[in-house]
């Protein structure tokens, strides 16, 4: 016998770092979580050779080494055994079986040695903010993120550590998420980093939950989290991002205030005739008056209206709805502010009497 260990033991740190397998990776290596016992402890590690996720729990162990086994397979076998079920973990021949009760299962191994650990990590500053703030900046972000773009660097997110403030930003081209919250500088740093994609998901899957202060260290190539005992190491984009200040709208003369609730519902039910490729919709404003408009090619058509606070007369613009929703259902507050400069202009959504949270969505033509 290799080891014993409880279901819970496995299954809880099994469930934080198996996010980040490569389920059609070019390595089958990657695919595969490893093992590493020494004495009564068990790291477990996964990669996808950009972030790497450890989690650590105590086992009751006669074998000290290292194995790997295919992690989403191992994973489900945790999920459908029983709770407080006893799993033991046997070597036979290039297979790792594992019983439970009544249950057998053997699964293939690959050759640990192969597993591609990232190097010891030099880290330089280290900061620490509170769990909760920062799940409310990732939020209010992440989903502002581009995916696969050509753009590597707005392939993910800026986390930016300024002499009172920490802020995170993402854009895809189309719209642009900031949110920041007050920060004590006392080492004085000042840095900008991008994390990729993969690793902002499996950081704000790690915080979410919890609430505590929360350490972030920092080095040259990359970035390193511990929460609960589960450490994520994620490597940097290396690149610069775009200069995002200059992107936020200034000297705007037109705003309407609305209550999200009534917004929300109104874009919902006109998104359902709005073009499917474009997913326009079109503004009409007038004095506290909001109609909203969607058509498409198979000229149908939709329309509604809600009440709003504006002294704008008259003004017509469009923009992308499923922009515009992803946008309010991240503000706290259960009125929106949007602002305009003129009907061309991109749109500024926020808190009508906060700056913390800023997103900008750039208008359509329709």
């Amino acid at each position: 016998m290799l080891f014993k260990i409880q279901r819970e033991q496995l299954l809880a740190p099994l469930n934080q770092i198996c996010g980040v397998v490569e389920k059609k990776g070019t390595l089958p290596i990657l695919s595969h979580v490893l093992f590493s016992v020494k004495g009564d402890e068990l790291q477990l590690t996964t990669s996808d050779l950009e972030v790497e996720m450890n989690s650590v729990s105590a086992v009751d162990s006669e074998f000290q080494g290292d194995l790997t086994l295919p992690a989403q397979k191992l994973l489900e076998i945790c999920k459908s055994l029983a709770d407080g079920a006893m799993m033991s973990f046997h070597i036979e021949d290039d297979h790792c079986v594992i019983t439970s009760g009544d249950s057998r299962f053997s699964l293939s191994t690959l050759p640990a040695n192969e597993f591609p650990l990232l190097e010891d990590v030099e880290t330089f500053e280290t900061i620490h903010i509170d769990s909760q703030q920062l799940a409310r900046m990732l939020k209010q972000t992440l989903f502002c993120m581009a995916s696969h773009d050509v753009r590597y660097f707005l392939n993910g997110l800026l986390f930016e550590i300024l002499s009172d403030k920490i802020r995170c930003v993402s854009a895809d081209g189309h719209r642009l998420a900031l949110s920041e919250t007050d920060y004590l500088n006392e080492a004085g740093i000042n840095k900008q980093i991008l994390i990729p994609r993969k690793g902002v998901l499996e950081l704000n899957k790690m915080i979410k939950d919890s609430d505590q202060d929360i350490a972030i260290h920092l080095g040259k190539n990359h970035v390193s989290v511990e929460v609960e005992g589960t450490r994520m190491t994620s490597k940097l984009i290396d690149g610069k991002f775009p200069d995002y200040q200059s992107v936020i709208p200034l000297d705007m003369e037109n705003d309407f205030v609305a209550d999200k609730i009534s917004l929300e519902k109104a874009l919902r039910r006109v998104a359902i005739l709005s073009n499917e490729q474009y997913k326009g919709v079109k503004f009409k404003i007038s004095t506290n008056h909001l109609q909203i408009l969607g058509h498409n090619p198979d000229q149908e058509q939709a329309e509604d209206a809600i009440q709003v606070d504006t002294s704008i007369s008259e003004m017509e613009t469009a923009f992308n709805v499923n922009y515009l929703l992803d946008a309010i259902n991240v503000i706290d507050h259960d009125q929106v502010q949007f602002s305009f400069k003129d009907p061309l202009s991109s749109c500024l959504i926020k808190h009508p009497d906060r700056l913390d949270c800023r997103l900008v969505v750039m208008p359509l033509r329709i």
